[in-house]
């Protein structure tokens, strides 16, 4: 078998990697660069990211902006509902604009990653909006690491 990796359905060969590879590490490359990069015409490193976009493996290329230095709180939240009632309270978590990732796990627990502005009267108030429980709640003093975008909500309460 060849270095194939498998995600669901879709296929990423040994090339594909490397694409995603480099345009993790700089996202401004232009597919001609990549192409002399990896030693393919830049027609092909086109054909592969578009094909990677289309098939969700590469969501989009944007700027990664750090929260904290531009005075955005992070929280977590963990939500105790029952399994059968994970599923609906998770999807209504979701429509909020500032809930980043929701998470379900099996025993019924919900696990949110919140990005509000301010400390935490942000936290707060967004607790006030979303309306369920029981809820706890860790509002992020430090970040070790941080690799994500920031959603344009938060940016235009930054204007």
């Amino acid at each position: 078998m060849k270095n194939i990796i498998y995600y669901t359905t879709m296929k990423v060969d040994k090339l594909d990697l490397s694409i995603i590879k480099h345009l993790q590490e700089d996202a401004r490359l232009s597919f001609r660069e990549l192409g002399q990069k990896l030693g393919v015409p830049h027609t092909t490193v086109f054909t592969r990211a578009e094909r990677l976009l289309d098939r969700g493996v590469i969501k989009n290329f944007s700027a990664i902006l750090h929260p904290h230095d531009l005075g955005l709180q992070i929280g977590y939240i963990i939500v105790d509902v029952p399994p059968s009632q994970s599923k609906d309270t998770a999807n209504h978590i979701a429509h909020f604009e500032e809930a980043r990732k929701v998470f379900r796990t099996f025993d019924g627990k919900i696990i949110v990653e919140v990005l509000v502005s301010g400390e935490h009267k942000g936290l707060e108030e967004f607790l006030a909006r979303l309306n369920v429980s029981p809820v706890r709640v860790y509002p992020v003093h430090d970040v070790v690491k941080f690799d994500h975008k920031i959603h344009e909500g938060a940016l235009n309460k930054l204007i």
